[in-house]
């Protein structure tokens, strides 16, 4: 039997050739009950891959900064010479998405904190500290 990843990896790459054929048969993408089924099945074998291969630290990392990049540029584009930004619907949703990725992007900086002191070994102290102060000295 194929390997799942493998499988799902022919299933995408058939079906964005289907949907390449359907474009340039000059079939409208947005109104054809087939298309429209090829780009939903194309979605759910995407998903699904995803599901299979999750991102390893580095690339949640990545995804997570392009992510709050992209939403802070439209959310610039949005408030930028209006007067009343509250009034803009799009406004309160992209601060709720920019607030779920700085939660997102604490909860990877906690775990990068926690692999850096993994990653690090214990500081040894020197015998001569360990050493009890001689009666001279007052601590």
């Amino acid at each position: 039997m194929d390997d799942p990843k493998e499988a799902l990896k022919k299933k995408i790459v058939d079906l964005k050739a289907q949907l390449a054929g359907q474009k340039t048969a000059g079939k409208d993408l947005r109104k054809d009950l087939d298309i429209r089924r090829i780009r939903k099945a194309l979605k759910r074998a995407q998903r699904r891959l995803a599901l299979l291969s999750p991102l390893t630290f580095d690339q949640k990392v990545v995804r997570v900064a392009k992510m709050s990049d992209l939403i802070a540029k439209s959310l610039s584009e949005l408030t930028q010479g209006a007067k009343k930004v509250q009034a803009n619907p799009y406004v309160r949703s992209l601060r709720k998405k920019t607030k779920s990725l700085n939660k997102a992007k604490k909860k990877l900086d906690r775990i990068a904190k926690k692999l850096a002191a993994r990653a690090k070994p214990a500081p040894v102290t020197p015998a001569a500290s360990q050493l009890p102060a001689s009666e001279g000295e007052k601590t």
